[in-house]
């Protein structure tokens, strides 16, 4: 009956623990779901600001980008109206390289070099790159050039000109080439004739715009028509179309001050078959340079930044600004690294708030377990011992041999409970800081006689034996810093754990219903004594080792356990060792467990 009434509490037990685990899955999955929430509400808002963030940093660099390169056009553009403008405010007779003035007034005639003449690129014309050299000619006949007043090396020698031999023959090369690309292109008759003179210009000599046109070996060249006298003439000047652009449009591209390469392309729109491309590239030292080539960089064609057409006369090429990526900016870095920084943040707040909450629910598991284990280990022995009393008050037991089996009963279930009452109070003191521990030198033979003074009654009644190891290095008058009470609440802990767990595990090996307990010296620390106790029964698995010493932890499921205990021991005996100033470590046996404790010790 008694049996019958034990099993059905277990079983009631177990349902009630099956319950409460039920409801802890549910709660960690609710508590999972909730900081999944979190982390999203958190998340989200984060991300539309990073989004729009740089979509507006995007966009403030877009914006800077097509500034600069609309800068660059407009300056460019600013420049070839300048240079056209001053060219066409320039008098005709510049165009010769005799200047002659007649003044009527003082009735006195001068001559005098043209400015054009001075120099072969002359200082005022340092933005028109390429410049080949000028021109003037008249009814298709006649050519002149300010560069030289004659066509050959000895006519201009005799002329006594301030230029040196290598000088004037490096003009007359450039006339002649002045002249060929002019006959090319019909401008100027094959026969025409060199060293016209410098006639005296009416006041009427109509002046028109200027012109352009390009020819078949890619020069452009710039005139205006004019009448002088009656005849048609035409006055202006020659530059390599590739070096103008290049030198002039590069230049303004790379003062533009880019952060990360780009590429421009020159287009003549009513020529497929021609464009330039300008790729603007800054090295680390940001340092600016442009490559001209005749191929397009696809990399840096997929952002369309800027595109116009240029100023009259170069109205039919236009240029396109392109970039393959936009940098952010430096103020960026500074943005990404806040971003960085609040996004682990959020994370590892996340994670550290899921983390406790399942400590907390895990701690909560523990305590409702405690409480249905302690519940059990007071209620199991309380109930025995009211029963057996209950006879023996009673008279119901006659036979004297039975008698004193329930008087031993007795004070064994009534030792159990002792010792159970003792640790929850100490643990409870312990962690309240309450439990006055204190600590003095104790000789190993009284420590010995402490073991089997407090562990006999549990050996002998377990079958079990207790082996005592004395390194042979200890003396009788080694000491130990120990606490009394405190060492012998260890001891207790962790033999009836060992006895507790070999018989839960039905182990019937009785060459292994042995307890050593050790005392050596710490090898490799100084006046360290080094106490063990290894059991043989079933060990633990390495999982285990890491919670063995957690309070309320205990090993194996709730529903499966067949060992009693309330999961405290462990924790206090962990916390009695710190309190005198030891240390313990727990290591798996090939068969069971052994526990080493280590304590400051001194040979008197």
């Amino acid at each position: 009956m008694l049996a019958s009434n034990s099993l059905s509490k277990k079983i009631l037990s177990r349902k009630v623990l099956s319950s409460k685990n039920l409801n802890i899955h549910q709660q960690i999955k609710r508590f999972r779901l909730i900081v999944l929430l979190f982390f999203v509400c958190l998340s989200l808002p984060l991300s539309m600001i990073v989004y729009y963030g740089f979509q507006k940093f995007e966009n403030e660099m877009l914006f800077q980008y097509r500034l600069k390169s609309s800068s660059a056009v407009v300056k460019f553009n600013n420049t070839i109206n300048k240079r056209l403008s001053t060219e066409q405010f320039r008098p005709p007779e510049h165009y010769y390289y005799q200047q002659n003035k007649n003044d009527n007034q003082a009735n006195l005639y001068s001559s005098s070099r043209s400015p054009i003449a001075r120099d072969i690129e002359p200082h005022y014309l340092y933005d028109l790159h390429g410049l080949v050299g000028f021109f003037n000619i008249v009814n298709e006949k006649y050519f002149n050039s300010p560069l030289l007043p004659y066509a050959t090396l000895d006519e201009n020698m005799a002329a006594n000109l301030p230029y040196s031999q290598q000088s004037i023959k490096g003009r007359l090369g450039k006339i002649a080439k002045i002249k060929e690309i002019l006959i090319e292109n019909k401008y100027l008759k094959p026969e025409g004739k060199q060293n016209i003179k410098n006639e005296e210009i009416d006041k009427f000599t109509k002046v028109g715009n200027f012109q352009i046109i390009e020819t078949n070996n890619h020069q452009l060249i710039f005139y205006r028509d004019l009448n002088i006298n009656q005849q048609t003439s035409k006055q202006g000047f020659i530059v390599d179309k590739e070096t103008f652009f290049y030198k002039l449009l590069g230049l303004y591209i790379r003062r533009a001050g880019y952060d990360n390469e780009i590429q421009v392309q020159l287009i003549d729109r009513f020529k497929s078959d021609f464009s330039y491309f300008y790729q603007y590239d800054i090295d680390k030292k940001g340092k600016a340079s442009i490559e001209v080539s005749s191929e397009s960089n696809n990399a840096l064609t997929a952002i369309s930044l800027f595109d116009e057409k240029l100023v009259t006369p170069f109205q039919q090429f236009s240029v396109e600004f392109t970039n393959g990526e936009l940098p952010l900016g430096s103020a960026t870095s500074f943005v990404l690294l806040f971003i960085v920084v609040l996004s682990l943040v959020i994370v590892t707040g996340t994670m550290g708030f899921y983390w406790l909450g399942v400590k907390q629910i895990a701690l909560a598991e523990q305590r409702m377990n405690f409480v249905s284990s302690i519940s059990h280990e007071l209620k199991t022995p309380l109930t025995s011992i009211m029963m057996y009393s209950e006879m023996l008050k009673s008279n119901m037991v006659q036979d004297a041999k039975n008698q004193q089996d329930y008087h031993h009963f007795i004070f064994d279930e009534s030792e159990r409970l002792s010792r159970l009452i003792n640790n929850v109070l100490q643990l409870s003191n312990l962690n309240r800081n309450q439990e006055v521990i204190s600590p003095e030198y104790v000789k190993i033979d009284v420590l010995k006689d402490i073991i089997q003074s407090k562990v006999s009654t549990l050996i002998n009644k377990n079958n079990f034996q207790l082996n005592f190891i004395i390194d042979e290095k200890l003396s009788a008058n080694t000491q130990a810093f120990i606490d009394l009470d405190a060492f012998s609440q260890i001891v207790i802990n962790l033999i009836d754990n060992a006895v507790k767990f070999f018989n839960a595990a039905k182990i019937e090996d009785q060459k292994r219903q042995v307890i050593d307990v050790s005392f050596t010296l710490d090898k490799s620390r100084e006046n360290t004594l080094v106490f063990s106790i290894r059991d043989y029964g079933p060990g633990i698995s390495h999982s285990q080792l890491d919670k063995i010493f957690e309070l309320f932890y205990r090993c194996g499921n709730e529903m499966t356990r067949t060992s009693s205990g309330t999961g405290i021991g462990l924790a206090l005996v962990h916390q009695l060792v710190i309190a005198q100033g030891g240390e313990i470590l727990v290591k798996r046996q090939q068969q069971g467990v052994s526990f080493e404790l280590s304590f400051v010790a001194r040979q008197s």
